[in-house]
């Protein structure tokens, strides 16, 4: 059943609510994520938390050798379709950002909408995003910053600021690390896509 979005999310929300498994879950990725990759030498690129592929599909065409992963394993079979139908070969696994580990590094990391609700498993989780960056590769993240807890269902987040994003990558080049609107994202959740979406952007690059 879909989540009523004039109430928080729990913190023990599955995930697999949002998707249904196929290729209906596929949603155009974010535009400035898209710009700011395009501005990259092509490599291997890992997204965390990919949901349905749409940034994934993007990267591909781009040159990119695609990787990603989510929590949610219906989101993971929305990904398999999705690239499958555009004929991008991928590396995909169900799995939690906060508790895995990658199994290479990786010259782009990113993270859009993806984090963890609370702030434990968000650290957690930048400790996974750092580890898979390789020396000169870049990490862009992408998330709710605190303004939007003026929205019901995101009332029970921990949010991210532009401070949290820069303290969780120090030792990392601080390229960009700023507030950005940005478009809000459907996943069927009705009146949210009325309202005026900010995020934290952090862009960051590993020296090496």
């Amino acid at each position: 059943m879909m989540h009523d979005p004039n109430e928080p999310l729990p913190h023990d929300f599955d995930w697999n609510e949002l998707y249904a498994g196929d290729e209906r879950d596929y949603m155009p990725p974010d535009p400035l994520m898209v710009e700011l990759i395009e501005a990259l030498e092509p490599g291997h690129a890992l997204d965390v938390g990919c949901g349905a592929g749409g940034l994934l599909a993007a990267m591909a065409e781009r040159g990119w050798v695609i990787s990603g992963i989510d929590v949610a394993a219906n989101a993971i079979e929305a990904a398999r379709r999705v690239l499958g139908q555009r004929g991008a070969d991928a590396t995909l696994e169900v799995a939690d950002a906060a508790t895995w580990r990658p199994p290479r590094t990786y010259d782009l990391v990113t993270n859009c909408f993806a984090m963890p609700m609370l702030r434990a498993q968000q650290v957690r989780a930048f400790e996974t995003l750092r580890e898979a960056v390789a020396p000169g590769g870049h990490v862009i993240i992408e998330e709710l910053d605190p303004q939007m807890s003026r929205l019901a269902a995101f009332a029970g987040f921990d949010h991210i600021s532009v401070e949290h994003l820069s303290e969780a990558f120090a030792g990392f080049e601080i390229l960009r690390a700023e507030v950005v609107p940005t478009p809000a994202h459907d996943h069927g959740q009705g009146s949210l896509l009325d309202e005026r979406w900010t995020a934290s952007l952090l862009v960051a690059r590993r020296p090496g």
